[in-house]
């Protein structure tokens, strides 16, 4: 999905199970909070325990928080000529994130190697990767339309990022 999105849903996305696809989101957004977590914790301010909390409220907002938001774009589609179903929608969007499954790995080899705050440097840039991967996705949805899928990228990852930012503000105090 990172490097050929297009050929991947040409080839059959059916094939892909939305467990799997899910569960490459979720473990990215894990890696991204578990790092959040991390640099938090070289800073003393939260504890080890903490920073596991914060990747298990990854994991959750990567797999429910990013099938809503697949959910989003399959409703949004629509207006735009989508005929995808809910399911292609919401396994194509959470694979969409297989870019920040990695920039999350390697984030967290720095962070646990070199002490490197990574959160913003790798986890940041790896939800932002994704929104490559989703404009081909949200482009076969309106058919080619280039701005029904700006709308749509546009619209996705500012519910990623606002979600995001509000779990990151609501969980500052634990």
């Amino acid at each position: 999905m990172m490097v050929s999105p297009g050929q991947l849903l040409a080839q059959g996305l059916s094939r892909i199970s939305w467990p799997f696809a899910l569960s490459v989101s979720g473990a990215a957004f894990a890696l991204f909070f578990f790092q959040t977590g991390l640099d938090r914790s070289h800073a003393g301010l939260v504890t080890t325990a903490r920073c596991w909390t914060l990747g298990l409220e990854g994991a959750l907002y990567g797999t429910a928080g990013i099938a809503a938001i697949g959910l989003v774009a399959w409703a949004l589609s629509k207006f735009i000529g989508g005929d995808q179903p809910p399911g292609w929608v919401i396994r194509a969007v959470a694979l969409s994130y297989s870019s920040g499954l990695v920039y999350g790995a390697v984030g967290l080899v720095f962070n646990l190697f070199f002490k490197w705050n990574t959160s913003l440097a790798f986890g940041v840039t790896g939800v932002l990767w994704a929104l490559g991967p989703m404009m081909a996705v949200f482009r076969q949805m309106s058919k080619g339309k280039i701005a029904g899928s700006v709308v749509l990228a546009t619209v996705c990852g500012a519910l990623v990022l606002l979600g995001w930012g509000a779990l990151a503000t609501g969980s500052a105090g634990r």
